[in-house]
């Protein structure tokens, strides 16, 4: 079940009251009857330093801050009886067979530890309930009925005495308890000490035990009975208090220094407070709409206000210095439109009447009750106005007289309503202007003539005569007119008219006031002065400088001549005006959810010199400005209870004393906050986000904010209270910096800068490679290009070798055949001539053939072109066989040119069988095997 929803169907509701001094009634109001519908006990009462407040309930431990309520339960989910604050991080709290401490986390919910486990025994605390808890230095006190437990954050150890307790009370810095039904002893450092003469207590229950003067104590019991105790003797107090609280149940008190009183709760008949003689100064109970009877504790807050715990729901009394808070606990009175003092009587003026009372009731328990209704009155009172001696009263049935012995009568014949009237003198002649439903009347008080000033047809709401003579009147919506009237009085002599229709730059609705001896305007919350050298309404500097950040302004009541009470929905101001210098001296607000001005009709009744009636709808307040204080207004900025970042409700609070860094994916930020004396003050919240909210939030009664999705930066959060009433407290900062996503990142940068230097120097490396490979393959492609050039050349020119030697080859081949032919010729002839003359012929011719058919030219010739094609083949072959002659090199190239044999031996001039053999010789100095060609052996020989 969500708790909010069950803290308003079952914890709280607030009874609220405020008053001036002790006689000063308060006002008093139930919200828990039509809001909050309060059904659970309430025992005990505490407040931290930053003023949030604690109650023990009967469902848990309820917190607020004024703000917001917040219920904190144990596991089991017990009641919880007694509380003591330590601090806002700490604190202890006692219910039904449980003790235990509450701590807070960084999340600012307040997280239970039992210390139950510290007590020795199997069940330490069967049957035992805790009522009052107390701390005092390190040592934390509680009390059941049956024993008094001392904590000294390590251990848990009963304190010795009586078997039995009734309360724990602290008085000053001391510590009293009462044995059950017994006498009165002190606790102290750990010990009981019996208080002598308190033996006469045997068979009561002392509940109440409170500081009176600086060194006595007074000392009540259940009965109602009070006794002062100065260290000797107990002495009854204040009889006639006694036998008023006799059979009321006297539960429980409380001594406010401040006020200087009393404030003492019973079971059947509510909350007492008393002077310090005893004397009652109010009583709060049901009949004036406290919540139930049954007081089970009274706390002073740190603002001087009471907080009551009740049976059923919780109270709060409230007071403010200057006020007085009266309300109507029936509504049977009606709305309050104006009031005045009458011969010692106080008359009101209602929708239902005039009511009057005396004067003095005012100190009265319950003044309503003393209201009578004057006779004749019944219907609609809108103002009292009092002329030379003479009070009338402005109704729905007319102008009437109210006569001092309360009686009335029907001065005019006037058939219609009034709103109002007033006196005036016009160049010396007294008159009387009355404001009727229908239409304006001129009394002569001279003559007693009535006449209508029927020439404007507008319906008039007010009217005000300048120094001048000049009437002012007040329509309801269309501006106001400057009138002069004739001298017989019976008609005006002329009219001007100001306003929106005339002077667009002027408010469609004008109220008219006087002060500073002036005729003022006021609408939409600007001040109109007229101007008689331009004969048209100005801007007043003064007042609006004044106002200017004050909105919502109803109407301006004088008080004097140059005080006023300005009026907006929900406050009031009262404010110092003389034409040259506008003040604002006090400022209240009306509470709106209990009390309320009457909406369109708002009005404050000037009683006298010091007191003024701010009329309400079921009341009114009493302001006395003899007893209003006049001083700066000091507001508590808020208290930063937490942050907390992301989506996730149970992770992301941060450490407040630490610089607050914020993850990106978790820019979605929620702060927390309380404000001390959020509900005496009625104050509200204001919060800005520089960067991101141009100007201040509205008031809000909220105690935390929500921004979601927040870019990247750093923000500053600035907090500030207010009462509604231009106060403001200082600005409460919180500094915190969303970091910058992964994206957006300095290392992210230096990544990408690492990766686009990376990508530009790859892009690069590939470029230039694919440069380097498309310029290789293009070399490759030249280099093939001119290595196939050059093969073709070499080829060519192997092919011209190879050429050369075939012709080389072929030549000595065909000459060395042609000389062997020649020589066989030759031979032939020389057999067959026998002439032995030309022998000698024939020996020249053969040896010159036998010279030419194996010269070393051709050789050398031979040789130089098969070193031209085959340059290291006789080097290798040397190398490889150095055995080898010059034949057998001669053979090896002939072989190496792969030549037939029969070419072979006539290249060499020898025949086929000698060069075969030459060949079997060559392979026996190569080591050839048989296997091996010859010619294959050469040919692998480059």
């Amino acid at each position: 079940m969500d708790i909010r929803k069950n803290i308003i169907i079952t914890c709280v509701s607030l009874f609220v009251c405020a008053t001036i001094l002790a006689n000063q009634k308060p006002y008093v109001t139930n919200l828990s009857r039509d809001k909050y519908h309060a059904a659970n006990k309430n025992w005990s009462i505490g407040q931290d330093e930053k003023g949030i407040m604690y109650f023990g309930n009967s469902i848990g431990l309820l917190a607020s801050d004024g703000m917001e309520w917040k219920l904190f339960q144990t596991p089991d989910a017990s009641l919880v009886r007694a509380i003591a604050v330590e601090s806002h991080h700490t604190i202890y709290s006692g219910g039904s067979e449980d003790l235990g401490r509450w701590d807070r986390d960084q999340s600012g919910e307040l997280k239970y530890t039992s210390l139950k486990g510290l007590i020795n025994g199997d069940n330490p605390l069967d049957n035992q309930s805790f009522w009052r808890i107390w701390i005092e230095g390190d040592k934390v006190y509680f009390q059941s009925f049956s024993h008094i437990y001392v904590y000294d954050h390590h251990t848990i150890t009963p304190v010795d005495g009586p078997n039995a307790f009734l309360l724990l009370l602290k008085v000053r810095n001391e510590y009293w308890v009462q044995e059950m039904y017994g006498a009165l002893y002190q606790l102290h450092n750990g010990i009981l000490n019996k208080i002598p003469g308190s033996e006469f207590l045997n068979g009561t229950t002392t509940r109440v035990i409170l500081p009176y003067d600086t060194d006595r104590y007074l000392v009540g019991t259940s009965t109602g009975a009070i006794y002062i105790y100065d260290q000797k003797n107990f002495i009854p107090w204040n009889l006639s208090l006694s036998r008023q609280l006799r059979g009321q149940e006297l539960n429980c008190a409380i001594y406010s220094a401040k006020r200087n009183t009393y404030y003492l709760g019973t079971q059947l008949s509510g909350i007492y407070e008393v002077d310090t003689h005893g004397n009652i100064l109010n009583h709060f109970s049901t009949a004036n709409i406290l919540q139930n009877n049954t007081v089970l504790s009274l706390y002073e807050d740190n603002q001087n206000n009471i907080w009551v715990a009740l049976d059923r729901g919780l109270a709060y009394i409230r007071y403010t210095d200057g006020l007085s808070y009266y309300r109507s606990t029936d509504g049977g009175f009606g709305g309050i439109y104006d009031a005045t003092i009458w011969h010692d009587n106080l008359l009101i003026g209602t929708n239902q009447g005039i009511y009057y009372t005396r004067h003095d009731k005012l100190n009265d328990l319950d003044m309503f009750s003393s209201l009578k209704l004057i006779e004749g009155t019944q219907g609609q009172v809108w103002s009292f106005r009092k002329i030379d001696g003479r009070l009338f009263c402005a109704h729905t049935n007319g102008l009437l007289e109210i006569l001092p012995d309360l009686h009335i009568r029907h001065p005019y014949r006037i058939n219609t309503g009034v709103f109002r009237t007033l006196e005036a003198t016009i160049n010396g002649k007294q008159i009387q202007i009355i404001i009727t439903y229908d239409e304006l009347l001129i009394l002569n008080r001279t003559t007693g003539e009535l006449n209508s000033m029927r020439q404007i047809a507008d319906p008039i709401y007010n009217a005000e005569v300048d120094h001048l003579g000049n009437i002012w009147l007040e329509t309801s919506s269309r501006g106001v007119y400057k009138c002069r009237l004739n001298d017989e009085q019976s008609a005006f002599r002329y009219y001007t008219y100001y306003g929106n229709e005339k002077d667009n730059s002027l408010p469609a609705r004008l109220q008219l006031f006087k002060s500073g001896g002036r005729i003022l305007f006021l609408g939409n919350d600007q001040f109109y002065i007229y101007d008689e050298v331009n004969d048209n309404l100005q801007l007043e500097q003064h007042l609006n400088r004044c106002f200017e950040t004050i909105h919502d302004l109803k109407r301006i009541v004088p008080i004097d001549s140059e005080e006023s009470w300005a009026i907006t929905g929900s406050s009031v101001y009262r404010f110092f005006y003389d034409g040259y210098i506008a003040r604002i001296r006090e400022a209240y607000k009306v509470e709106a959810d209990n009390l309320s001005l009457i909406t369109a009709y708002e009005n404050i009744s000037v009683l006298n010199d010091s007191l003024s009636l701010i009329c309400l709808d079921a009341g009114f307040i009493l302001h006395d400005s003899h007893r209003s204080k006049r001083q700066t207004v000091e507001l508590s900025a808020p208290n930063l209870e937490f942050i907390h970042a992301g989506k996730e409700q149970n992770a992301g609070f941060m450490d407040l004393n630490k610089t607050i860094h914020i993850p990106y994916k978790d820019n979605t930020v929620t702060v927390g906050f309380s404000v001390n004396a959020a509900f005496a003050g009625n104050l509200f919240v204001q919060y800005q986000l520089e960067e991101m909210d141009s100007a201040w939030s509205a008031p809000k009664r909220l105690n935390s904010i929500s921004y979601a999705r927040l870019p990247q930066g750093k923000y500053i959060l600035r907090l500030r209270t207010t009462d509604g009433l231009n106060n403001y407290s200082p600005d409460t900062l919180l500094e915190f910096d969303v970091l910058s996503p992964w994206y957006n990142t300095v290392w992210w940068y230096f990544t990408c800068c690492l990766l686009i230097i990376a990508t530009l120097f790859g892009t690069f490396y590939l470029m230039k490679r694919r440069l380097q490979t498309k310029h290789l393959r293009r070399m490759k492609s030249q280099e093939a290009t001119r290595l196939r050039l050059m093969n073709e050349q070499l080829q060519n020119e192997i092919e011209e070798k190879d050429a050369e030697i075939f012709t080389q080859t072929s030549f000595i081949i065909h000459k060395n055949e042609l000389i062997l032919k020649l020589k066989e010729m030759v031979d032939e002839i020389c057999s067959r001539n026998t002439q032995k003359a030309l022998l000698p012929l024939y020996q020249k011719i053969n040896t010159l053939l036998a010279n030419n058919l194996d010269t070393e030219d051709d050789w050398k010739m031979f040789l130089i072109k098969f070193e031209q094609k085959h340059r290291n083949f006789f080097k290798r072959l040397k190398e490889a066989h150095p055995q080898l002659t010059n034949n057998d090199l001669r053979l090896c190239a002939c072989l190496k040119l792969n030549m037939e044999t029969k070419d072979i031996a006539s290249l060499m001039n020898l025949s086929v069988r000698a060069v075969e053999n030459n060949r079997y010789r060559l392979r026996k100095k190569l080591d050839l095997k048989p296997t091996q060609n010859l010619n294959e052996y050469f040919l692998n020989i480059d």
